[in-house]
């Protein structure tokens, strides 16, 4: 991307002239000071900072609570610009959206119509609700996730295997989930996170990537009918095999339109920020020319969004002309003992997958450089996650947990943001996060919006879905470590980037050889994962990656090499930096979000390691506590001195 002229850019502020900061210009916009082990609380309560986890019964929670309950009103108060808040709920509701019919167009396919756009579509509206209102983080988000569509089709045909009704068995499955989820927050099992490396979070990326580029590519292709025959209406599989290439290749073009030269940097930062919305809207647009099938069935002319009742009726998918089933039906009806306890193992594996998944995307939600002034909630949030669980079971909805990149991209969309020449280097700051829950509370009510206008959904092809979810796969991808480093072995020795797994680490054999390391696991849980009748298990593969890389993967590489191989204490910075010089992006924002960016480096773990490091925070907890929302502007982080700034 060509270099900025000036030195600052300045980018989605508020109106307002911005009184002076309290710290540096470079530092963080908290007064920071150093962890002192022994300092003790106000309530005489001492926290280590050694990094051993505490597992007292309740500790976590009882801190998140007390750290959070005394600013909750506070949450709820009058945001300094209200345009901002507007404009992210809108930005993430539409963010999520299209991802959640994707995989509604997944979960409809892979449970023969028991979970399909409906279903997804409630989930995400009513659990977003239910964690606006109870979380102590509200900044990250929730929806239903790729590796959750995964899982929940692999399992579909075990109620089957247990003889069991398929609504009872995804009861019992969400109730044991939901309690697994609130004892892992109650015995402090969510301290264990901290042990996850980029090692595991690479593979996991890579998995992820290649079941969304393999799932879309297969479901453009299989219409066309290679492997049959006679397909009827073959003309129309190749004009969505058309459409969905050409959906692919405008989100991918938009998706680097703030490195373009040509418009405003306002009207590139659109552009892609809503690069999905705009290629969903012309693709679906050009699918209703003249002389196109506009059969929406899907037989006899351009496949289309599956629904069955138009206009909605508020009622669970059913297929014509079959009776309804209820929202709340009796859990113990077409299941015995046996069916109850068979779904504590799915469940075990939802667990998992939420345990690394859900709390990754808080840590990244709540990463340093968003110069957040409130604490971080794990252990709280991870026992409301449980309970959201706990109406997905009783109407049969689609469990969520937090979303990647959806949730970094909401904590992003809320903070001003500029463009900084540091070192050298041109780098994304933020300053000044409106932390509130009104932008979560709002994108979940629109989803509930976006269930009355299911018949715009209707209008969708599902060629366009899938050209997304090519995007999503290669994007995921593009950013991936593991893929950047196959990359170099094709690249001389003398033209590799000077990047630490290049230069830094003793051989390039032993980059060579830890990469393939990481290949071959993530190839054997994609493999598990798309072809073993028993593919729901890969959360267990994933969740056995963490302790492979302490005990095996420990043994075969130096301390030293590991440092560059397996980053796990690389900051912000050293990451773009090494992705500046890979030529991926040159500091903005078209990089894409995802695993490979989780580094738990100057992440604080709880809210006492919090408070010590911002001090000025504190203050802000025990004014909060004693004022109404009315008073509640004050800001402990400011922006530059006479800074003015624009609306986004």
């Amino acid at each position: 991307m060509a270099r900025k002229d000036s030195k600052e850019v300045k980018i989605d502020s508020s109106e307002d002239e911005i009184p002076p900061a309290s710290a540096a210009e470079e530092g963080s916009l908290i007064e920071q000071k150093p962890i002192d082990p022994t300092e003790k609380e106000e309530d005489g309560s001492t926290e280590e900072s050694t990094g051993r986890p505490n597992f007292t019964p309740l500790h976590g929670m009882k801190e998140d609570l007390a750290a959070r309950i005394p600013l909750y009103m506070d949450d709820w108060g009058r945001p300094r610009s209200i345009i901002k808040i507007i404009n992210s709920t809108w930005f993430v509701f539409v963010v999520q959206l299209i991802p959640a019919l994707i995989f509604a167009e997944l979960l409809d396919r892979q449970t023969e119509g028991r979970l399909a756009v409906a279903e997804v579509l409630m989930s995400a509206g009513l659990i977003s609700v239910v964690y606006a209102l109870l979380a102590g983080q509200p900044l990250v988000l929730l929806g239903i996730t790729g590796p959750v569509a995964i899982l929940l089709g692999k399992s579909y045909r075990l109620a089957e295997q247990y003889d069991a009704d398929y609504f009872s068995f995804f009861f019992w499955l969400c109730i044991w989930a939901a309690i697994l989820h609130m004892l892992a927050a109650v015995f402090g099992v969510i301290n264990f996170v901290w042990f996850i490396t980029p090692f595991s979070t690479q593979i996991f990326e890579f998995f992820i990537a290649s079941s969304f580029i393999y799932q879309s590519i297969r479901d453009m292709v299989t219409p066309i009918g290679f492997r049959h025959e006679e397909v009827e209406e073959r003309s129309a599989a190749y004009a969505s095999l058309v459409i969905g290439v050409m959906t692919f290749y405008i989100c991918w073009s938009l998706h680097h339109a703030e490195t373009w030269s040509s418009f405003t940097s306002q009207f590139r930062t659109f552009l892609t920020s809503y690069n999905m919305l705009i290629a969903l809207v012309i693709m679906t647009a050009l699918s209703y020319m003249p002389g196109a099938a506009q059969d929406s069935n899907g037989r006899e002319g351009i496949e289309r969004v599956r629904i069955r009742r138009i206009p909605y009726n508020w009622l669970p998918t059913t297929e014509p002309g079959e009776e309804p089933r209820p929202w709340v039906s009796n859990p113990l009806d077409g299941i015995d003992a046996r069916g109850v306890f068979g779904a504590l193992f799915p469940a075990f594996m939802l667990f998992l997958l939420f345990f690394i998944d859900h709390n990754i995307s808080s840590i990244m939600t709540q990463a340093p450089k968003y110069n957040l002034v409130k604490p971080p909630s794990y252990h709280w949030d991870f026992f409301v996650l449980g309970l959201t669980m706990i109406p997905c079971a009783i109407m049969g909805i689609p469990p969520g947990s937090g979303l990647i990149p959806e949730a970094p991209l909401h904590s992003r969309s809320l903070c001003i943001r500029k463009y900084k020449v540091i070192d050298g280097v041109q780098r994304e700051t933020f300053s000044d996060c409106e932390e509130q829950r009104w932008s979560n509370m709002g994108q979940a009510l629109l989803m509930f919006a976006a269930l009355a206008a299911i018949r715009l959904i209707s209008w969708i092809p599902v060629a366009c879905l899938f050209g997304i979810f090519l995007y999503l796969g290669v994007s995921a991808m593009h950013g991936n470590e593991i893929w950047e480093r196959i990359n170099l072995m094709f690249v001389l020795a003398r033209k590799r980037p000077p990047i630490p797994v290049v230069a830094k680490v003793s051989s390039w054999k032993v980059t060579i050889f830890y990469t393939f390391i990481q290949l071959g696991l993530a190839l054997v849980t994609f493999a598990i994962a798309q072809f073993a009748t028993w593919g729901y298990v890969f959360p267990l593969l994933i969740a056995i990656f963490v302790p492979v890389r302490s005990f095996i993967v420990s043994r075969l590489f130096s301390e030293e090499d590991l440092k560059h191989l397996d980053p796990s204490d690389e900051t912000e910075d050293d990451y773009k930096e090494e992705q500046i010089n890979l030529n991926k992006n040159d500091g903005g924002s078209s990089d894409f979000h995802g695993f490979s960016e989780f580094r738990s480096h100057g992440v604080d773990h709880n809210s006492s390691e919090f408070y010590k490091h911002h001090p000025g925070a504190k203050e802000r907890r025990n004014s909060a506590s004693s004022r109404n929302s009315a008073g509640s502007a004050d800001r402990i982080s400011k922006a530059e001195p006479g800074t003015k700034v624009q609306a986004a």
